[in-house]
C-alpha cells in the first residue's frame, strides 16, 4: 500500500493540471477572490495569453511596494523553506502562516496566487519587502538562480537572466 501512495504522489508532483476546469465565467467579481486570490476577470484573461516577450516578464497585483533585483528560489512547500537562502527572492504557488520564517531572510516574495489581502502581501508589506502576487505562472517560468527584477510598485516582475 505504502509503495502504490508513493507511486500515486510522484505522478502527481509531474502533473500539469489545467489552471481551472470548465469555462471561465463571463465576469469575476466576488470581492473574497479578488482580494484574497487577486482573481478577476483581466487577470485570468492575461494569464490564459500568452506571452509577447518570451515569458521574460510577468504580471500580477502591486502587493507592496518597493523594487529589488536578485537571485530567484522557487520552492513549492514550507519542506523547502530550509533551502532559501539569505538575500534571494522568493518564487511559489501561495504561502500560508507556516511560510512565516522565510520572510526574514528573502528580498522579495513573487507568487502564483494571491491579491492585495493574501498572506503573502500582507506579511512582504510588514517586512517591508517588494511583493508581486497573482502572476498566475511565476513558478513555471521562473527557475532558481534566474536573476529578477521584481517591482512591488507596478505589480511587474522581469527575469534579467
Amino acid at each position: 500500500m505504502i509503495s502504490r501512495r508513493r507511486e500515486i504522489i510522484e505522478v502527481l508532483r509531474r502533473w500539469d493540471p489545467e489552471q481551472a476546469l470548465g469555462p471561465m465565467p463571463a465576469e469575476i467579481n466576488e470581492p473574497f477572490m479578488i482580494m484574497l486570490y487577486g482573481l478577476t476577470t483581466d487577470r485570468v484573461a492575461a494569464w490564459l495569453e500568452d506571452s509577447e516577450d518570451g515569458g521574460r516578464e510577468l504580471r500580477g497585483v502591486a502587493a507592496s511596494a518597493g523594487v529589488v533585483e536578485g537571485p530567484a528560489r522557487v520552492i513549492f512547500s514550507p519542506d523547502e523553506i530550509p533551502s532559501v537562502e539569505e538575500g534571494e527572492i522568493l518564487v511559489c504557488p501561495i504561502t500560508a502562516p507556516s511560510w512565516g520564517p522565510v520572510f526574514g531572510r528573502i528580498k522579495a516574495t513573487v507568487s502564483d496566487l494571491g491579491g492585495i489581502m493574501s498572506h503573502a502581501a500582507i506579511v512582504s508589506r510588514e517586512y517591508g519587502l517588494p511583493a508581486v502576487v497573482g502572476t498566475g505562472r511565476g513558478t513555471k517560468v521562473i527557475h532558481t538562480g534566474d536573476r529578477l527584477r521584481v517591482d512591488g510598485d507596478s505589480g511587474k516582475v522581469t527575469i534579467l537572466g
